[in-house]
């Protein structure tokens, strides 16, 4: 009991004694705060958010379009000056009209602006006028200087190509063949067959030469095309200047030739400016022994209508093999040419020899070459007879020759309405097959050898035509191969005589067969970006890595 009322005492005193501090603190003074510390701010009332104000939208109005005025005028037989006259009094314009102007004009306009007025009076009457409100001002239409732009690289090109078979027999008897003389005399039987093309890329001459026909001037069609390749001089008259380097033509002429010469050249450009891009693939099929006779390209030919199929029996060159076309839609399916490469595997073994790319303008020859020039030499042996004062002397003398081996392409295309593209194809393949040695007595009198190589070519010289985007196929060139492999007992096989009982000869034969596969494809807009022709190649690019650049250190010296 006494216990619990000392606790409720010191209960009671803790109370009054918190009680009693409370208390003094808040009666403290306040006290002045320094001037160097920083006093607490007031707290500032913070703005409520305003409302949302709309303004009203400042989009103008359409301006209204300007009033085109009409005029209609119906006259026979009147005087030119007359007319003009009277139709710039009608207009409210100043008009100048120079004194050499006569002719008289014929007319029935109905509510045609000013410009299509004066443009259809210029056609009956050679004149020329220029409408700078309020001023009109009529001359005549005599020939002045025009400046047109002219982009096209300066430059001349020539090809020519060649292909050739030709068979030489000779023979000696008792009579020439076809003649009835007799003994002791010889005849021949010659057979050649010689395709030869030449394609002559004169732009600027051309140019200026068809432009001297437009103003109907002499000298122009006959003896510009072969006036200055690059320089584009041509003719002898001065209405023409040509300067290539600048791409710049300008003409001295009318207003009404500027029209035909504006319109020749945009149509021109158009034309000359027009690129093709040609995929090609070279594929060897090595024929099993159920298609011997080559591919069957009828069978591809059933497969969904994709293919159109025909087949030349003779080619552009009579020498050349039979040439097989097939056309590929390329619409109806985006991977026809792999799927059609990976369809002769049914025919044989694949394989890829060649898939170049090449981009050329419209009647541009473009060429692609992957060789390796294969180096021999011939020997020329100069032996002198030894003397009573000198030895026997024997000179040799190599000449180095060079042979190129590998893939040689040639291809013109030319774009026509349509997007049909025609193509002027000359592909080549070559190969050493074997070298032989050089049969010459001097060589073998002075146990020399000289090896000169023997080259196989295949080469086919076509004309084809194909829509844009489809795939044209160039077959049939086709060959065997003999692959002659001995082997047996070392030693034992070598016997003379008896080494065959100790051996065996394996002998292959093997057909092959070369296809060419050519896709055109007609290019609008060269761009990798985008929606351009040649998106399909952006994947090889990578524009977020920066070109590597090699370290310089800079000339060195002393």
């Amino acid at each position: 009991m006494v216990m619990r009322r000392a606790l409720y005492l010191n209960s009671f005193l803790l109370v009054v004694m918190m009680a009693l501090v409370v208390g003094c603190g808040a009666n403290l003074p306040q006290r002045p705060v320094d001037g160097r510390h920083l006093a607490a701010s007031e707290a500032q009332a913070v703005p409520s958010i305003p409302a949302v104000v709309r303004t009203p939208s400042l989009v103008l109005p359409p301006a209204p379009e300007a009033k085109v005025e009409l005029y209609s005028v119906v006259v026979q037989n009147v005087p030119v000056r007359e007319l003009l006259f009277a139709i710039a009094r009608d207009a409210s314009l100043n008009i100048d009209v120079h004194p050499e102007i006569t002719g008289d004009v014929t007319l029935n306009a109905i509510d045609q602006t000013l410009p299509q007025i004066l443009t259809r009076i210029a056609r009956q009457v050679d004149i020329r006028w220029n409408l700078d409100r309020p001023n009109l001002i009529v001359e005549p239409d005599k020939p002045i200087l025009r400046t047109y732009r002219i982009d096209y690289v300066n430059i001349a090109r020539k090809s020519k190509g060649e292909v050739s078979v030709a068979t030489s027999i000779s023979t000696t008897g008792s009579a020439a063949v076809g003649g009835g003389g007799g003994g002791g005399s010889a005849g021949s039987n010659n057979s050649t067959t010689v395709l030869s093309q030449e394609s002559n890329n004169t732009f600027w001459a051309t140019l200026v030469a068809n432009l001297h026909a437009i103003l109907g001037e002499s000298g122009g069609a006959a003896g510009g095309a072969e006036a200055g390749a690059a320089s584009g001089a041509g003719g002898t008259s001065n209405s023409i200047i040509s300067n290539p380097e600048s791409g710049l033509i300008t003409v001295r002429a009318t207003t009404r030739q500027h029209e035909d010469i504006q319109r020749f050249i945009d149509l021109v450009m158009t034309r000359s400016l027009q690129q093709v891009l040609i995929e090609a693939t070279v594929v060897e099929v090595k024929l099993n022994d159920r298609y011997q006779a080559g591919v069957d390209w009828s069978s591809l030919a059933r497969d969904g209508g994709r293919f159109g199929f025909v087949q030349s029996l003779l080619g552009a060159n009579m020498a050349a093999p039979p040439v097989t076309t097939l056309t590929i839609d390329k619409s109806a399916d985006p991977d026809a040419l792999t799927g059609t490469i990976k369809l002769l595997e049914q025919f044989g073994d694949l394989k890829v020899l060649s898939s170049p790319k090449v981009m050329a303008l419209n009647n541009q020859t473009a060429m692609l070459k992957v060789v390796d020039n294969k180096v021999y030499f011939t020997l020329e042996v100069d032996i002198e007879a030894a003397t009573d004062t000198s030895p026997r002397l024997i000179t040799y003398t190599s000449t180095v020759h060079s042979v190129p081996i590998g893939f040689v392409m040639a291809v013109t295309p030319q774009v026509s309405e349509g997007e049909q593209v025609t193509l002027n194809v000359r592909p080549t393949i070559s190969r050493i097959i074997g070298y032989v040695e050089d049969p010459s007595p001097a060589l073998a009198e002075a146990d020399v050898i000289s090896l000169v190589p023997e080259v196989q070519v295949r080469e086919v010289e076509s004309i084809l035509k194909v829509a844009s985007g489809q795939i044209g196929v160039l077959g049939g060139l086709m060959q065997d191969t003999l692959d002659k492999n001995t082997d047996g007992i070392p030693g034992l096989s070598r016997i003379p005589w008896l080494g065959s009982l100790f051996s065996y000869r394996d002998d292959t034969a093997t057909k092959t067969e070369l296809i060419i596969f050519l896709r055109p494809v007609v290019i609008k807009q060269a761009d990798v970006n985008g929606d351009g022709d040649l998106r399909q190649f952006r994947k090889f690019l990578s524009p977020q890595q920066p070109i590597p650049s090699l370290p310089f250190d800079g000339p060195t010296g002393s």
